[in-house]
Formats: structure tokens, sequence, C-alpha cells
């Protein structure tokens, strides 16, 4: 229900994103690429919230450009080379594949600029306009959407920073601790909330190897380390509420509770570590340090560009998904060609790039529910055709948009019967077309669009090997081993930039293999699923704190050696470094999140070593 009740929301906005700047558009004598301007807002909407209000305006400005190109430029170029305006197209859908690769930010900004291009294109084979109308319809678009953006976090410009720490504290959910790192890193990075991840990090790793440790004590042992962990837990859950607040408050004092049996080994010592992050928190909270952590600038930049280089490998998952997506597009623009004015081009065209996704699983998925919706659809539809008069087939179809948004993502069959109805209805009447002609139209397009997507979503490329989960898991495992040695190497002021460079890329590519296997791909077992997921956030948190290391100034014995004692680590019996002594804020930080990822590693290794 609560998703349902999101879906509604989603509804209301995309309402007053679409209408509000469709609207604008008309006012403004755009004619008919008001409606332009509006679905390209609803896409640039989509990929410009999602984080803090500077970050995100941030990107919507670097991104602006592609997309007022992606939205306007098959259309111009239409009128001079059919064949231009389809290159144009198909280049830009292969830049939208590629860019997810920058990080799970840049899912919703690589399919933003990939729908409004599509648009773009499917509206200039079905409307007209003067060139000055159809360059300011995405313009206008992003404009809006900027100013929309700023006033919705204006009052609270960093609550998803403290929402995304406060999740990784009451979890640990690992999508929701990268996220929270990610974004402290984009955001003007606070030092309370540095404070704030490194005590949680420092927690959650002492409390999950405790937790680990939990099989090897007899039952007495067990279940009183239970009972402080438990109380722990209780007490992070209420830390985090403090830290998802707004203004400042006290937060509850830290009660400790301790084992009453006597505990074999270190754990006593362990069970300090966990109750001193649970300490340091609060005193994060408490204080509230609003000062900026001095954070290179650049590292940002520079993680992002090594996430790059990875890519732009013939080796990498990523780039070739990106060009099965770019053929798998030309060959349904081509197709559309043969069919100028057709207003259900545009249809076609978004469910042909909706379906092909990086991961062969998720296209067949999406496939059959597409299909399976516009067979329902087709049928309500065909009944409503029998029963009710012609003109009901307009309000039919506003009707099932409205009820059709609030299932997009709980139950996307429903979504997908619904446009049908909305589709065949609209077009139907507002053109004065024969219904029954449109919905056979609308059907097989459904039929050629999934035809594409699963032809281009499960074309293996030749010669690319397909390797198990395993083997996949290890090589990840071993490039970014290989990366953290050279790091330290370079720490202690031997080895070249080139050369760690190298490592960087490889071990960014493998990263990505891992989760985005090659089609053809032995399918992983379910309980490998959740392991990979785990294991490939834990890999790619030990690059991004490689590169952070490798940023700092000067050389760092030190940080070299526990750099060289996390890569002993990742290939070893699992063993934890011990924290370094006699460093700085910022390098006892690197230092937790390092720990952290190194025990996300080992517990996927469990499942997923061969």
């Amino acid at each position: 229900m609560n998703a349902i009740a999101r879906g509604g929301g989603m509804l209301a906005a995309i309402l007053v994103v679409v209408g509000g700047t469709a609207g604008l558009g008309v006012a403004l004598g755009l004619g008919g690429t008001a409606m332009l301007a509006g679905l390209t807002a609803l896409f640039c909407f989509i990929a410009a919230t999602g984080g803090p209000l500077r970050p995100d305006l941030w990107l919507l400005a670097a991104f602006a450009p592609a997309v007022v190109l992606g939205g306007a430029g098959p259309r111009l170029l239409g009128e001079v080379s059919p064949v231009a305006s389809i290159a144009l197209l198909v280049l830009v859908v292969f830049a939208a594949a590629v860019v997810p690769a920058l990080g799970p930010r840049y899912v919703t900004v690589g399919l933003g600029l990939g729908m409004a291009s599509v648009f773009g294109y499917g509206f200039q084979l079905s409307g007209a306009a003067s060139p000055v109308q159809i360059v300011c319809a995405p313009a206008l678009a992003v404009a809006v959407v900027f100013v929309l953006r700023l006033l919705m976090g204006l009052s609270d410009p960093g609550k998803p920073t403290r929402t995304a720490l406060a999740d990784a504290l009451a979890g640990p959910d690992r999508a929701s601790a990268e996220r929270a790192v990610r974004l402290w890193v984009t955001d003007r990075p606070r030092a309370w909330q540095a404070r704030v991840l490194a005590g949680g990090a420092r927690y959650h790793g002492t409390a999950a190897l405790l937790r680990d440790r939990l099989r090897a004590f007899d039952e007495e042992q067990a279940a009183a380390v239970s009972r402080v962990l438990d109380a722990a837990d209780e007490q992070v859950a209420a830390l985090a509420e403090a830290v998802r607040a707004k203004t400042v408050s006290d937060p509850p004092e830290i009660e400790r509770a301790d084992p009453d049996v006597s505990l074999p080994g270190d754990t006593a010592a362990l069970l300090d570590e966990a109750w001193a992050g649970l300490s340091a928190i609060r005193e994060a909270v408490l204080n509230r340090d609003e000062s900026i952590v001095d954070f290179p600038r650049h590292l940002v930049r520079e993680a992002l560009r090594r996430e790059a280089t990875g890519v732009f490998s013939w080796r990498s998952a990523q780039l070739r998904h990106a060009v099965r997506c770019a053929l798998g597009m030309l060959v349904a623009a081509v197709i559309a060609t043969f069919r100028p004015g057709d207003p259900l081009t545009v249809s076609f065209l978004m469910t042909t790039f909706a379906l092909m996704q990086p991961e062969w699983r998720d296209t067949l998925a999406k496939a059959w529910q597409r299909a399976a919706g516009a067979v329902a659809g087709a049928v309500v539809l065909a009944v409503a055709l029998w029963l009710l008069p012609p003109g009901a087939l307009l309000p039919l179809g506003i009707v099932a948009l409205l009820v059709g948004f609030p299932f997009m993502q709980v139950k996307p069959m429903v979504f997908n019967g619904c446009m049908v109805l909305m589709s065949v209805g609209m077009n139907a009447t507002t053109r004065h077309l024969d219904a029954v002609s449109v919905l056979g139209e609308y059907l097989l397009l459904v039929a050629l669009a999934v035809v594409i997507g699963l032809l281009f979503g499960f074309a293996a490329v030749p010669g690319v090997p397909k390797p198990s989960v395993a083997q996949r898991f290890s090589d990840a495992v071993s490039e970014t081993g290989e990366l953290l040695a050279a790091v330290a190497e370079r720490l202690r002021g031997g080895g070249g930039r080139r050369e760690v460079g190298l490592r960087f890329r490889a071990a960014a590519r493998t990263h990505q293999d891992l989760l985005s296997p090659e089609p053809g791909s032995r399918e992983p077992a379910s309980e490998q699923r959740e392991a990979l997921e785990e294991a490939g956030q834990g890999l790619r948190g030990l690059a991004a704190s490689a590169g952070a290391l490798l940023q700092r100034d000067g050389q760092s014995p030190t940080m070299a050696s526990f750099a060289e004692a996390a890569a002993g680590a990742l290939a070893g019996s699992g063993e934890l470094p011990p924290r370094p002594s006699e460093v700085d804020e910022e390098e006892r930080l690197l230092a937790d999140l390092v720990r952290a990822d190194l025990l996300r590693v080992h517990r996927g290794a469990e499942v997923l070593a061969g």
C-alpha cells in the first residue's frame, strides 16, 4: 500500500511537471512543441532528484547541454538528413547507456537522457514546428526543472544526506551505506557527518565481527553477546533519528550494557570498540560541527574518471551493453522511418529503449511485463469497444492513465495494460481513427519492440568469455587487491602513476562485470544474488578509498602499511587490519570505511567463492 501511495504522489508530481511546463510552453508560443517541453521536463526531473540540492543542481546543469542536444538535435537534423538524425539518436542512446557506469546516482541520469532523446526523435516523426521552437522546448524543460528542484530543496538542502546517514546507521543496508558516503562527498561535506560516518562504520564493522563469532561461542556466551548487541542496536536506532532531524537536539545518552559472563580472546575489546563507535556518533550529533571538511574536490572528479576509463574497454560488460542498446535503437529508428507521421511511433521507440537492460534477466522480465500487459489491456479495450460508445474512449484513456500510474513500480504489468487504453483511446479519438485498427497496430509495434529488445538484450558478442560467478568474483577480488598493493607502494614513494592508473581501470572493469555479466552467462543462484550485491558494493568502496588514499598530500608510511595489510586481508584469511594509530581524522575515516568494506567482501566470499 505504501508503494501504491508513493505511486499516487508520483502521478501528482508528473501532472505538475508536465502540465506546468507544457502550459508555460503554450504561453511562450512554443505551439506543438509544448508537449515535447513537458515530457522532456519529466525526464529531466527524474534525473535531477534523489540527492542533496547542491549536487543535484550541478548535475542538472552539467547534463543540460546533452538534454538539449538529444531532445532537439534529431528533429533538426531530420530536416536536412534522416541518416544524420538517426546517427545522432544512436550516439546519444549509446552515451545514455554508458553513463550509469559512473555510479548508482547516474542511473536515472542515463535514463532521463535516453528517454528525452528517444521522445524527441519520435516527436520529429509525428509533429511539426519551427527550429526555434524545437530548441526552446528542451531548454525550457531544463530551466523549469532547475527552478522546481531549487524550490523543492531550498527549505532543507541537506535533508537527503542526513536521511542517507540515518538509514546507513539504522540498517546497516549496503545500498544506503554507499549512498550515504556518496552524498556526503558530493554535498558540502560537514565535519559532524564525517564523524557519524566513521563511528557508524566502526560500530557496524565491529558488530558484524562479533555476530560472526557467535557460532564459535557456547550457548551462554552467545546469548550474552547477543543481548549486548541487541541493546546497542536499539541505541543506534535512536541515534539515527537524531541524525535525521534538521534541528540540533540532545541525542539520548549511551547506556552501556555488558555481558555477565567471561568471554574468550579479544571479544571484550571488540565490545569496547563497538561502544566507542556509538559514543563517537553521539558526540558528533550533540556538537554538530558544521564546518566544511577539507576534502579534495578533485577526488570526486578523479573517481568518476577512473570509473569511466574502466568502461572504455571491450572487456567491459557495460560497454558491450551500450553497443547493443545503440544497435537496437538503430534498427528501431530505421523501421520508424517507414511510418512517418504515425502517432504510435513514440510508444514503439520508447518501449524498445526501455526493454534493453544491462542485465539480460531484467530485459526478459521487462519484455514479459510489457507483452502480457499489452495483451491484457487489449482484451479490456476490446470489451470496452463492444460495450461502450466511441465517445467514451477518451474519458476511458484518461481514467486508465490515472489508475495506472500508482502501479508503475509495484505492478508494471497493470501499468502497461492501462497505457494501452490511454494510447489507443486518445489517438483514436483525437485523430479520428478507427480504434480497432489503432489497437491492432499498437499490438504489432509492441511485439516488434519486444523482439528487438530481446534480440539485442540477449545478443552475446562473439569471442567474449562467459565466466562463472565464482570466477568473476575471484577476478574482482584479485584486481582490487593488486590496486591496494599498488597504492601502498605509491604512498611509500615508489611505483608510477601509469601503473596505478592501469590498476584502477582493471579494478573498475571487474567490478562492473561482477554485477553485469555477459548475456548467456549462467544465472546465479538465489542465495548468490544478495551476496553479489554485497561484495560488489564492498569492492567498489575499497577502490574509492584507495583513490582517496592516493590523493593525500605527500607520502604516508602509516597508511601505506594499512593499505598493504588491507590487500593481504582481501586475499587472505579474512582478519581485518588493525586501525592505524597517530593518523588524522580523514585517515581514520578512510581506515574505518576500508575495514567495513573488507567485511562486506568477506561475507560475500562465503557464498560466492567457488
